[in-house]
């Protein structure tokens, strides 16, 4: 589901916003010192190949990232929500676990806290768009 998702959006985006959004872009985040960086996929990818995808916990990664232009100036997220059971409730904001530098937040806080965005972050689900 997740990838007919991004090709509908990958596809309306180009449109709507042309070189201002991102994909399942990761970002970095030190709680320290509150910078985000971005990772690019290909250093992602290799990190998981090669048994170090530990580096990547901590790391926060949105289906979907409006930008100005600038990976680092975000100004809208949106994630991707497929219950497994479509009975017309909205989704929410899964926790993160046990072992996680954030446990107990929500991927909706973190991203806040992440990117500082203005507009809450938004989840997009079938038969019921996007909520907030």
């Amino acid at each position: 589901m997740h990838e007919a998702a991004q090709k509908c959006a990958d596809a309306a985006l180009k449109k709507l916003v042309p070189g201002r959004f991102s994909l399942e872009q990761r970002y970095r985040y030190d709680p320290n010192t509150k910078e985000k960086k971005p990772v690019s996929a290909e250093h992602e990818k290799a990190l998981v190949e090669s048994g170090n995808a530990g580096e990547l916990k901590g790391s926060v990664k949105p289906d979907v990232v409006i930008h100005a232009g600038d990976l680092l100036a975000v100004q809208a997220v949106y994630d991707f929500k497929f219950r497994c059971v479509n009975d017309g409730d909205s989704p929410s904001w899964d926790y993160y676990d046990k072992g996680s530098p954030y446990q107990g937040s929500t991927q909706g806080q973190m991203y806040v806290k992440v990117f500082g965005v203005e507009t809450a972050p938004a989840m997009i689900s079938p038969r019921i768009g996007v909520t907030r």
